[in-house]
C-alpha cells in the first residue's frame, strides 16, 4: 500500500534526516521518529533511488528499524542485478552504434556507476544516455528500431521538430526492457525553462571524451559540469539528493583542474547553478575536495534551504508547480505557452505546437492540465514548491 506524503510540518525535518543519512550520518533525533515518520522518510528514500546507498551506509546501524533495513537491502540487491542488464544494454546498443559508424558518448550514469561509485548497485539508473550530434541522432534512432528498440509512449513533435526543440529523442526500449535515451545535446536549449539555459560548448567537450575498454564517456571534468547543469538549470533540482553523491563520489574518483572548470562555468553563464550546487554538496559531504573562488557570491541562505527542499521535492506534483511557477517566473507569455502545449527554440523560427491527439486532443490535455494544476495548487506545499521553483528561476537570471 502506498505511504501518503508526510504533512506540512512534517516534511523539512523529514528531509534534514534523509539527507543526513544519505551522507552515512546518524542524528540523534532519529531516536524521536515514530512509526509513521520512517515510513514517510523511506517513503523519500524510494522515491528518489536512495534505498540501495542507504544500506550501504547503515546496514548494520541499530537506529534504523528493522523492518527498512530489510528493505534497503532488498532495493541493494535488486539494483545490483538490475545493473546487470545495465550494462549488457550499454556494451550491446553501443556497439550498434559504433559499428555503423556513430560516435556514441555514455553520459552521467553510466560512468559513475562502474568507475565512481564503489559498486553500480549504490547508483540506480532509470535509463541509459547516449550522446549523439543533431546530425547522427535520427539515423542513430531508426537504426535501433530496426534491431528491435521500441518507442515508449506517444511521440508528440517530429523527429525533426524533437531535434530542434528538445535535447533528447522518445525514449526507446531494448530488448531486455532497458529505457535508452539518445540525447543530440548535453542540455535544453534556450526557451525551454523559466531561465536562461547555459551556452554549450559540445565541440570541445566531445574533443575530450576518455575511452575506458570498449566504451566511450565524457571526461570527468565534463560529467561534473553535465552533472550540475542537468541538476539545476535542466531540472530545478527535482533529480534528487542522489546528485550531491554522484559528485562527491565523482570527486573521491578522478581529479579536477578547478581554475579550468570555473573558467568554463563563466563563458558559459553557468557559474551561479555550480556554485549552488557545489555548496551544497559541502554541507553533505566536507571531506569533498570542492573549490569555489574567492569572487563567487555566497549564495543567499533562503536560496540554500529552499534548495534543499527542492533536491526532495514531491515528483508527482513537479509539473503543477513548474505551470504555476512559469507564470511568477517568466511571465504571462511563457505560460500561454505551457498551456498551449507550444515549444519555442532559441532560433525563433516559430513556434511549434506538440501534437496531442494520443492524449484526447488540444482540448482535453489543456483542461486536464489545468484542473489538475489548480487542485494541486490547492495544497500548500505544491504552492510553496511553485514558490521555490520560480524563485530558484529568477535567481538563476539574475
Amino acid at each position: 500500500m502506498a505511504v501518503p506524503a508526510p504533512g506540512d510540518g512534517a516534511l523539512p525535518r523529514l528531509r534534514h534526516l534523509l539527507l543526513a543519512l544519505l551522507a552515512g550520518r546518524a542524528p540523534a533525533e532519529l531516536a524521536g521518529l515514530d512509526q509513521e515518520a520512517w515510513h514517510g522518510l523511506d517513503r523519500m528514500a524510494a522515491l528518489h533511488r536512495l534505498q540501495p546507498l542507504l544500506h550501504h551506509h547503515h546496514r548494520a546501524d541499530p537506529a534504523i528499524p528493522d523492518s527498512l533495513r530489510a528493505g534497503w537491502a532488498e532495493a541493494y540487491r535488486a539494483s545490483a542485478l538490475a545493473s546487470l542488464v545495465l550494462a549488457a544494454d550499454l556494451t550491446a546498443t553501443t556497439a550498434l552504434l559504433e559499428q555503423a559508424g556513430m560516435a556514441p558518448l555514455a553520459l552521467k550514469g553510466a560512468w559513475l556507476a562502474w568507475h565512481a561509485y564503489p559498486h553500480p548497485a549504490l547508483r540506480p539508473m532509470r535509463d541509459l544516455d547516449l550522446l549523439l550530434t543533431p546530425d547522427t541522432v535520427i539515423p542513430a534512432f531508426e537504426l535501433l528500431q530496426a534491431h528491435g528498440y521500441r518507442q515508449e509512449g506517444a511521440q508528440h513533435l517530429t523527429l525533426e521538430e524533437t531535434v530542434r526543440l528538445d535535447k533528447h529523442m522518445p525514449p526507446l526500449v531494448s530488448p531486455r526492457g532497458t529505457v535508452i535515451e539518445l540525447h543530440q545535446r548535453l542540455w535544453e536549449v534556450d526557451g525551454r525553462m523559466d531561465h536562461a539555459a547555459p551556452a554549450a560548448r559540445e565541440a570541445a567537450i566531445r574533443a575530450r571524451a576518455i575511452r575506458s575498454g570498449p566504451l566511450a564517456y565524457l571526461a570527468p571534468q565534463d560529467t561534473l559540469a553535465h552533472l550540475v547543469i542537468h541538476a539545476v538549470y535542466d531540472h530545478r533540482l527535482d533529480c534528487g539528493p542522489l546528485v550531491l553523491s554522484d559528485i562527491a563520489f565523482l570527486l573521491a574518483a578522478a581529479p579536477v583542474d578547478w581554475d579550468a572548470f570555473w573558467a568554463e562555468a563563466r563563458a558559459g553563464g553557468w557559474q551561479r547553478g555550480a556554485g549552488l550546487v557545489l555548496a551544497l554538496v559541502k554541507v553533505h559531504a566536507p571531506d569533498a575536495q570542492v573549490t569555489l573562488p574567492a569572487d563567487l557570491p555566497p549564495c543567499p541562505a533562503d536560496l540554500a534551504d529552499l534548495s534543499t527542499g527542492l533536491l526532495l521535492q514531491e515528483l508527482d506534483t513537479r509539473q503543477s508547480a513548474g505551470v504555476a511557477a512559469t507564470l511568477t517566473a517568466a511571465g504571462p507569455g511563457a505560460f500561454l505557452r505551457r498551456i498551449l502545449a507550444r515549444r519555442k527554440g532559441a532560433d525563433d523560427v516559430r513556434d511549434v505546437t506538440r501534437d496531442l491527439s494520443s492524449e484526447g486532443g488540444f482540448a482535453a490535455w489543456a483542461g486536464m492540465r489545468l484542473v489538475r494544476t489548480v487542485r494541486d495548487l490547492a495544497r500548500r506545499e505544491v504552492r510553496d514548491q511553485s514558490r521555490d521553483l520560480a524563485r530558484l528561476s529568477r535567481w538563476l537570471d539574475a
